[in-house]
């Protein structure tokens, strides 16, 4: 299978930005692979999501609004976002 970075980076964004759904969230709280099945992710950002892992999400191309509702709605504290993202701007990825 040929993996298509363009849909995938979108899928990413939207499994993320669907958690804004209080039903999503409960069952990406209760059962994460069932609720990011619904999305085409590759393994590595399927297990980012999984984790909740910002600074890999970051690195992914994450788009930064979605990734803060995402750190907000599954319980990523202020601290722990801004401590994983201290050494990246989103100027870096822009001109990088």
């Amino acid at each position: 299978m040929v993996h298509n970075w363009a849909v995938s980076w979108f899928a990413m964004n939207q499994a993320m930005a669907e958690l804004h759904v209080a039903a999503n969230r409960e069952l990406f709280a209760s059962e994460p692979d069932a609720y990011l099945s619904s999305f085409e992710l590759s393994d590595t950002e399927r297990q980012a999501i999984r984790d909740k892992d910002v600074l890999a999400l970051w690195d992914l191309g994450a788009q930064p609004y979605i990734l803060r509702g995402f750190q907000r709605r599954t319980g990523v504290s202020d601290e722990a976002f801004n401590a994983a993202l201290k050494d990246r701007h989103y100027e870096d990825r822009v001109t990088g």
